[in-house]
């Protein structure tokens, strides 16, 4: 017959503590009311439920139950010992707290079961070959598999310059590596082709947007040279019509690269903010634009200048310009990769002493060849 007794405890239970955390605490020691029946009192719950926590393994602190046990079961030893416990320490084992126990044991053992179903059905299914770049499926013969950490970072460049959401995704779960990630040349090279022609073309609109707008006070400046010399040259009083200024403006703005539609208004303003000696008339339909009658003395005033401060300042601008610019060259001749390589305000230096610094001239003549090859040998 097998022996029934319980198992021999790893330690003694010092019945002057709590009988379950066996500590010297400041909270007070408790016994069961007298009022309770043996069936009902705190005794009967702890040795009802101290069995049942320690077959699902989930005591809520460290005890061994047989050392409470000495022969005549649980109950029968807490009540011949009179058996103290804190109060804190007997609601760890009551109802509420095993009925919870049991639910976690319960969700537990289902949800490996399910992860065990998983493990073993995907290890039955074999996951096959596709390259992440199209998500075709492939044989093993078809593709290649990502191995350096410089394609690795070439991908990741790739996905960032074309803000592409799909292949930021697939890398965004760690490096391509240990992902083992696996791709067609071919996809790989149209990869390459697609950013290379996203950055020709962020470069070719940053390349029109510099020359646009560079190219609105190039032709002021002609316009408001044009207004000065012809009054300089002129010996009577020279009247515009601001109609063909601002045809004039239009026609400089389009041979520069720059279809827009000019404000006559706003063209006015500047010119009057321009040449403080410019004041507008309106005439019918015509506004025209004439010197004030002191416009001599103001002229007379601005030539004691020396030639020499203006030569120095403008070779310093000049200087300043060619050393700051700098051409790439990408591999390809654009139409105007002549007209990059030397700065704008160089070659309308260049064709300002060749042909003439007022709008019309640069209308007539433009940047021409010559202008270009003495503009490249100064550079």
């Amino acid at each position: 017959m097998a022996d029934s007794s319980p198992a021999p405890a790893k330690w003694q239970t010092d019945w002057s503590k709590c009988c379950l955390c066996q500590k010297e605490t400041q909270e007070v020691l408790k016994a069961p009311p007298t009022r309770y029946s043996s069936d009902q009192d705190g005794y009967s719950m702890i040795s009802m439920n101290i069995p049942l926590f320690y077959e699902i393994n989930d005591l809520p602190i460290i005890l061994d139950p047989a050392r409470l046990d000495e022969g005549g079961g649980i109950d029968e030893t807490l009540r011949q010992n009179k058996a103290m416990y804190h109060q804190s320490c007997r609601l760890l084992f009551n109802n509420t707290k095993l009925d919870r126990a049991k639910k976690r044991r319960a969700q537990n053992s289902n949800r490996g079961d399910c992860q065990t179903k998983m493990r073993r059905a995907h290890e039955g299914q074999k996951s096959p070959l596709a390259c992440f770049l199209c998500n075709t499926e492939a044989p093993a013969s078809e593709l290649r598999q990502v191995m350096t950490m410089q394609l690795n970072q070439r991908l990741n460049e790739c996905a960032k310059a074309l803000n592409d959401g799909k292949l930021l995704a697939a890398l965004s779960g760690g490096d391509a590596i240990a992902q083992e990630l696996k791709y067609h040349v071919t996809c790989l090279t149209n990869l390459y082709n697609r950013e290379r022609a996203f950055l020709r073309t962020i470069k070719r609109q940053a390349r029109e947007q510099t020359h646009e707008h560079n190219a609105y006070p190039q032709a002021f400046s002609e316009l408001v040279i044009y207004i000065v010399e012809t009054k300089s040259c002129s010996e009577g009083l020279s009247v515009f019509r601001l109609a063909d200024l601002v045809n004039l403006y239009q026609q400089r703005l389009e041979q520069l690269g720059v279809e827009t539609t000019v404000n006559a208004t706003r063209l006015k303003d500047r010119l009057l903010a321009e040449v403080p000696e410019l004041e507008a008339h309106k005439q019918g339909k015509n506004i025209l634009l004439a010197f004030k009658c002191d416009v001599g003395s103001a002229l007379s005033q601005a030539c004691e200048y020396k030639d020499a401060m203006i030569l120095g300042k403008a070779a310093k601008i000049l200087r300043a310009q060619m050393l700051n610019h700098k051409a790439s060259l990408d591999g390809t001749f654009h139409d105007i990769c002549i007209e990059e390589a030397v700065p704008s305000s160089l070659l309308q230096f260049v064709g300002m002493i060749e042909h003439g610094a007022d709008i019309k001239s640069q209308l007539s003549f433009g940047a021409s060849k010559t202008d270009l090859a003495i503009a490249q040998l100064l550079q």
